[in-house]
């Protein structure tokens, strides 16, 4: 039986790589109880390449931010201009004329529910978004430079408003900020004491402008990022390999890295932009519908996935977990991540 799921997968990973837009992937299956482990490269890449896993970091700063919380170091409920100066955060949040800044908390951070403005994919008055102007060339970005191109954007709707969120890596930029305060510590000390250095993940770090990793497709070309990269922070910036992934989403959900007992409230979920992606806390959920998935119905998977084409989810169901990287802006992974699921009923 596992040789033949084993061929199947293997067919279908091979199947992906099209070389028109995926040149190069690498995947990684494990089962919840760890009696099956599969983890195949394709392409330009290999079993033990690092990629940037991009929005999957924040998976690793809700884990932080949970664990301060479980060390009664921060609440939910603690706003943000608990940890900045009111004048430094003011104008972030006004929405029809009034300001709602101060009274952002850390919950809302953590589901995305402030109502923020993303700086990364939002375009300016210039009609540019950072986005646009990260696939030209690349350069860094301070955290004070993100918040006042945050600050010159309009908010969608007045933080908390109920079963509203819009996905914005200004909000975990912030819980960044604030678990360095907490700690008083850098932000890749901070990611080295919680989470890599237990987990023993020998081959992930926060991105630094000297980092090496694979180059991140756009279409048919190659970017090398590093700069960018390593300014993404706590919303999106660190590097790894399929299988540390792997090490860090299984703890993330059997109570390695936090008290298993705020998982269930995490599980609060709301739509975000991107039909059909839902947001809790620090994790999405996809429910694929039958017109978007070669599946019906497709499994539930929860976990995070990132722009450059990178995944990290647990599939309750059939009780699997799946890692990896199609290494590509310009194409979801979705599609790959339930054909390689299917591969399993």
């Amino acid at each position: 039986m596992e040789t033949s799921i084993v061929n199947k997968l293997d067919k279908v990973l091979n199947k992906a790589i099209d070389n028109k837009k995926v040149f190069g992937s690498v995947i990684n299956i494990e089962s919840a109880d760890g009696e099956f482990s599969w983890i195949k490269a394709a392409g330009k890449m290999e079993t033990d390449t690092q990629y940037a896993i991009a929005s999957i970091t924040k998976m690793y700063t809700a884990a932080v931010i949970i664990k301060l919380i479980g060390e009664e170091l921060l609440s939910f409920d603690d706003t943000i201009d608990s940890f900045f100066p009111k004048e430094y955060l003011s104008g972030l949040h006004i929405y029809k004329g009034k300001e709602y800044t101060y009274s952002i908390t850390i919950r809302q951070l953590l589901s995305h529910t402030t109502g923020l403005p993303d700086w990364y994919t939002e375009k300016n008055v210039k009609g540019k978004s950072y986005f646009d102007e990260m696939c030209e060339k690349d350069r860094a970005l301070t955290f004070d430079e993100a918040l006042e191109r945050t600050k010159s954007l309009s908010p969608h709707f007045i933080n908390g408003a109920k079963g509203k969120a819009f996905y914005s890596d200004i909000n975990f930029d912030l819980l960044g900020e604030i678990a360095k305060k907490i700690a008083n510590k850098e932000l890749e000390c901070i990611y080295n004491q919680f989470i890599i250095e237990p987990l023993r993940l020998e081959h992930t770090s926060l991105g630094k402008a000297t980092s090496i990793f694979a180059p991140i497709y756009l279409n048919t070309n190659p970017l090398n990022r590093p700069l960018f990269v390593a300014s993404a922070g706590a919303s999106g910036g660190i590097v790894s390999t399929a299988q540390d992934t792997m090490k860090f989403l299984k703890s993330f959900y059997t109570g390695k890295l936090f008290n298993k007992s705020y998982l269930p409230m995490l599980y609060q979920w709301n739509r975000i932009q991107w039909f059909p992606m839902e947001y809790g806390m620090g994790m999405m959920r996809c429910k694929m519908s039958r017109l978007m998935s070669p599946l019906f119905p497709a499994p539930e998977i929860i976990g995070h996935s990132g722009s450059t084409g990178t995944f990290a989810f647990y599939c309750p169901s059939k009780s699997l977990f799946i890692t990896g990287t199609i290494n590509q802006i310009n194409k979801h992974p979705f599609q790959l991540i339930y054909l390689l699921l299917h591969c399993f009923d």
